[in-house]
């Protein structure tokens, strides 16, 4: 699980009405971009990645796997 620390930048990219939600955090340090999928102040699925492309593209292709998903 991603800890979360002063400088890191946390983006939520979109919210389920399930109350899911999809964050991306941004790191100063390799793998710059955590991509983080929370159910119930549970993680569900996180990624650790090294382009931000590629962190949004999974964050969408989650997104649409997700019925009814505000973004």
């Amino acid at each position: 699980m991603t800890v979360v620390v002063k400088d890191d930048q946390v983006e939520r990219i979109w919210t389920a009405p399930d109350g899911t939600r999809c964050i991306l955090v941004v790191r100063k340090t390799a793998p710059m971009y955590t991509v983080t999928l929370i159910r119930h102040e549970q993680v569900v699925r996180e990624r650790r990645l090294y382009g931000r492309a590629t962190a949004e593209m999974l964050a969408e292709g989650w997104c649409q796997s997700s019925p009814e998903v505000k973004v």
